[in-house]
């Protein structure tokens, strides 16, 4: 299915809650809070690769996941009913047998659910590909959007070394051959490729792009970031954070995809803030809807804001509910803005932080139209940084 299909099927499904969404953002957040929107569950950090930039797979532990009861049992609860928008990652989400089981019961306790996402090493094909096929087939039969990425970050023996797994290309390639065919017969499927760039690969980076261009395949740029929530990697930025010459070539990069993506694009929202970022020493300018209706679950039940929040509690023992509006965790999110948010790097959801806060979309189009037939004023245009 193609990307401009997908957008325009996965919009229509949103207008619907366009008016509850300003509703939610101009009127309804700045009363009193707000229950969550977005969720992303890191459904387990066991891992079958052992990549240089993340730690998740040192932490995995099976016996510490949530099992589908628990899961059930803490989503069980109308809290949950406002949510839209589901990220599943891990870890290696496929590594959990009941993956297909886990995504059925979503289904079932988020009732206004827009879309799923699924991040997926594609290193294990013979297990990636039955889920991912019962999966969509499931998501086809409910009319509900779904999306899932391969990482690939790098060509050959690039991915390989990142990865640390043996014919690890290989292997994902096969995963996305499959995943291609499958997204041919539904269209509710969108599928492309995700790549996380950082000094090892960062050479590698325009071959990715010329590899994904020359297979038709929609591929999105992370910028490399360090969160002990999200990838159990802090301790690993001072020995692989991008240097002054590595930064250049970054911005350089992203303003590059700038100019090749539709300004409707999210990525090319995402792409120039990165460059922005870079170039206005890492000071965040791109809405987030983590800071009002957002939160991330880890596989033990431990409940944050989002990646770099302080932890709530744990919904194995109590509820989603209490911990969310709990004052003391809520006073604490009010300073996020000034504290955690002002250097955050994170991508997660800026496609929906901007469709839920227009002015700054509107403000970005502006921008991004100047700095595509002009990339070379990119600086000139930086918004002004508190």
């Amino acid at each position: 299915m193609s990307k401009n299909t997908f957008t325009a099927r996965y919009l229509a499904r949103t207008a619907a809650g366009v008016p509850r969404d300003l509703f939610n953002t101009f009127i309804a957040a700045k009363i009193k809070p707000i229950r969550p929107t977005v969720l992303i569950y890191n459904c387990t950090f066991v891992c079958d690769a052992r990549c240089e930039m993340c730690n998740n797979w040192k932490r995995g532990n099976r016996k510490e996941d949530m099992t589908l009861d628990q899961l059930d049992r803490a989503m069980g609860h109308p809290f949950w009913g406002a949510v839209e928008n589901l990220n599943i990652s891990g870890g290696e989400p496929t590594t959990r047998n009941d993956l297909p089981e886990m995504v059925e019961l979503f289904v079932k306790r988020l009732p206004r659910l827009r879309k799923i996402g699924i991040n997926t090493t594609g290193l294990t094909p013979q297990r990636a590909i039955p889920q991912a096929t019962r999966i969509v087939e499931f998501c086809a039969s409910h009319n509900l959007p779904i999306s899932i990425r391969v990482s690939i970050d790098g060509i050959g023996e690039i991915h390989d070394q990142v990865r640390q797994v043996k014919r690890g290309f290989d292997k994902a390639c096969q995963t996305i051959d499959a995943l291609e065919s499958l997204a041919k017969i539904h269209d509710n499927f969108q599928f492309g490729v995700a790549a996380t760039i950082f000094a090892t690969n960062m050479n590698d980076a325009k071959n990715i792009l010329a590899w994904s261009r020359e297979r038709n395949l929609d591929i999105v740029f992370n910028m490399l970031r360090f969160t002990d929530n999200m990838l159990g990697n802090k301790e690993l930025e001072s020995s692989i954070g991008l240097k002054t010459q590595e930064e250049e070539f970054m911005r350089q990069f992203f303003l590059a995809q700038v100019v090749e993506e539709s300004l409707l694009s999210g990525q090319a929202f995402q792409y120039l803030h990165y460059a922005d970022m870079i170039a206005n020493g890492y000071v965040r300018t791109m809405p987030c809807p983590f800071q009002t209706q957002g939160l991330l679950l880890n596989p033990d039940g431990t409940l944050f804001y989002c990646e770099n929040s302080k932890p709530l509690g744990n919904v194995v023992h109590d509820s989603a509910e209490s911990l969310y509006f709990k004052a003391e965790h809520l006073a604490d999110r009010a300073t996020f803005e000034q504290t955690i948010c002002k250097n955050c790097l994170s991508p997660c959801q800026v496609n929906v932080g901007a469709m839920k806060q227009v002015v700054p979309y509107a403000k970005f189009l502006m921008r991004a139209y100047r700095v595509k037939r002009h990339p070379e004023q990119h600086i000139q245009t930086l918004p002004v940084t508190r």
